[in-house]
């Protein structure tokens, strides 16, 4: 009911009101213009605690001999659609500070390398 309104009562048919559609699409598009995967992916989510979106401090789940938990600090980031990277960097190893600076800079190398912009749809392909 309500097409039938839309494209022949208001546009005068269904090839003036696609048009009309295309028309209105390009003008929000051309105003507010789609965000690029590198931009996407550096917007930091309300649960973010390390203050840099895509890293995280992560626990494994095996605790060493001694009982205690080995932390890491992880950086993770998505290089194609439905495909997830992740590099975790040794708190033991490098130290908290250190793994946790290795984490951002494995970040931010894997963004230097997206290209495109971002595709709402393509995480339902």
């Amino acid at each position: 009911m309500f097409v039938k309104h839309f494209t022949d009562g208001v546009y005068g048919g269904k090839r003036k009101a696609l048009a009309a559609a295309i028309a209105y699409r390009d003008h929000i598009i051309a105003r507010y213009p789609p965000l690029t995967l590198k931009e996407f992916c550096s917007v930091i989510k309300h649960n973010n605690r390390s203050g840099i979106s895509g890293v995280c401090h992560y626990a494994s789940s095996e605790p060493r001999q001694d009982g205690e938990l080995r932390w890491y600090w992880v950086a993770s980031w998505s290089p194609e659609p439905r495909k997830t990277k992740q590099i975790k960097f040794s708190v033991d190893k490098y130290g908290e500070e250190g793994a946790f600076q290795r984490a951002v800079r494995a970040r931010k190398n894997a963004l230097a390398q997206l290209e495109g912009d971002f595709n709402p749809g393509m995480s339902r392909e």
